[in-house]
C-alpha cells in the first residue's frame, strides 16, 4: 500500500479514537509530502488508487469514495457552500487529472470523469462526463 494510503488510513484512525488532533498533524503530513488535502474523516475504501501518490488532491471531510475507485491528480472533490455534503463516487468510478466534482452529488458505478472536467450535478452509472456546464466554458 503506498505511503499516502497508509498515512490516510493512520489519520482515519486516530479520529475513529476521539484523537482528531493526532489526526490533523498526520493530515499535514500529507499536506507537506504529497501537497494533498486528504482529510481523516473522509471516507475512503481501502483499494481506491490514487495516481502519483494523490499530488494536489483535494477532498472535502464528508466526501465517499468507494472500492476500485482511481483518483488522477489535482483532482478536487469539493462541497458547495451553503448546500451541505460532498461527492459520493459509487464502485469503478475513475476521475481523471484535473477534475472537478462539486457538490452533494453521485457519482454512478463505472462512470469516468475526463480530465478537467467539472461536474456539478449527479452522474448515471456507466457515463463519460467530459465537459464543463455552459456557464463555467463563456457560453450563454
Amino acid at each position: 500500500m503506498p505511503l499516502m494510503n497508509r498515512l490516510y488510513r493512520t489519520s482515519q484512525i486516530f479520529h475513529g479514537l476521539g484523537l482528531g488532533w493526532l489526526g490533523r498533524i498526520v493530515q499535514l503530513v500529507i499536506r507537506v509530502l504529497f501537497q494533498a488535502s486528504i482529510p481523516g474523516t473522509a471516507t475512503i475504501a481501502p483499494n481506491v488508487f490514487f495516481h502519483h501518490s494523490g499530488l494536489g488532491v483535494v477532498i472535502n471531510k464528508y466526501s465517499v469514495i468507494e472500492r476500485d475507485c482511481e483518483i488522477g491528480v489535482h483532482v478536487v472533490l469539493g462541497g458547495k457552500s451553503p448546500l451541505p455534503g460532498a461527492p459520493h463516487l459509487e464502485p469503478d468510478v475513475i476521475v481523471h487529472a484535473g477534475a472537478k466534482v462539486i457538490g452533494p452529488i453521485l457519482i454512478g458505478r463505472g462512470s469516468v470523469i475526463a480530465a478537467n472536467a467539472v461536474v456539478l450535478s449527479d452522474v448515471p452509472p456507466y457515463t463519460l462526463v467530459a465537459e464543463c456546464p455552459p456557464s463555467l466554458s463563456g457560453q450563454a
